[in-house]
């Protein structure tokens, strides 16, 4: 029976609390939708990820268009130009190292990144917390800005992500008060690009299970939107989005690193 006509409808049920918990900690969903493919489905990793950023696309772009239409949308335009030049030539780059790495080990790569992105999540603090009005970087931070698009546009076609994992942090970190929450917004914004061009790339080269990918970011349509109101409307859930993804993230990682050491 092909991929197509195992596509199971509850993928777009699925697709829905990954779209809420991704517009709340700032990544695409890729990180749980591509493990949920390999695993349940059988894809194998590269068609596993470039189907998963169906759903990722999805969920940035419901996540930035409900963001810009708030009236105090944390939405930062300028960040988001300089992140998406390097978006652009980190998501070329990260595609032909993807093809070119050996399967088992970009099970190791899972395994590093999603430990990395669990810790990361659970040990920052303030999630709910805000940027400063205004906030523009300065001269030497516009390089850290583009920095961090270019590692977000790699990580985006060799994991299957909209590179939130490596731009929320690099963000929050290295633009002292931007806040949480811009660096969130600003991620998503960068990530429609980071998934729209690796999703181009991977549908070219035959990575992509249409059908299951579109399951998927329907619900995360809807998800993502939910995420980004109830957000605005408890900031309290912001805190718990964050905790529940490190607890998933991790479990995930060691779902991972089983496979590794046991094939």
């Amino acid at each position: 029976m092909s991929e197509e006509r195992r596509s199971a409808p509850w993928l777009l049920v699925v697709g829905l609390p990954i779209g809420f918990l991704g517009s709340l900690a700032g990544i695409g969903g890729g990180l749980f939708a591509g493990p949920l493919l390999h695993f349940l489905f059988r894809f194998d990793l590269r068609r596993a990820t470039g189907t998963a950023l169906v759903l990722v696309l999805a969920t940035t772009l419901a996540a930035t268009v409900t963001e810009a239409l708030q009236a105090d949308s944390a939405l930062q335009p300028k960040i988001v130009g300089v992140l998406a030049l390097g978006i652009v030539v980190g998501a070329v780059l990260g595609f032909v190292f993807s093809e070119r790495m050996p399967e088992r080990t970009l099970r190791a790569l899972f395994t590093v990144v999603l430990l990395y992105a669990g810790a990361r999540v659970f040990l920052s603090g303030a999630a709910a917390e805000g940027g400063l009005a205004g906030f523009e970087p300065g001269g030497a931070q516009w390089v850290t800005v583009a920095l961090v698009g270019l590692g977000g546009g790699f990580a985006a076609p060799v994991l299957g992500v909209g590179g939130g994992l490596v731009m929320v942090p690099g963000l929050y970190l290295g633009l002292e008060g931007l806040g949480f929450d811009a660096a969130r917004a600003c991620s998503l914004a960068g990530g429609c690009f980071a998934s729209l061009i690796s999703l181009a790339l991977k549908h070219r080269a035959g990575r992509v299970s249409w059908p299951h990918g579109g399951l998927l970011a329907t619900g995360a349509l809807v998800g993502a939107a939910a995420g980004v109101l109830a957000k605005d409307a408890s900031p309290g859930l912001l805190e718990l989005g964050r905790m529940v993804l490190a607890v998933v993230l991790v479990f995930v990682a060691l779902r991972f690193a089983r496979s590794f050491l046991t094939r």
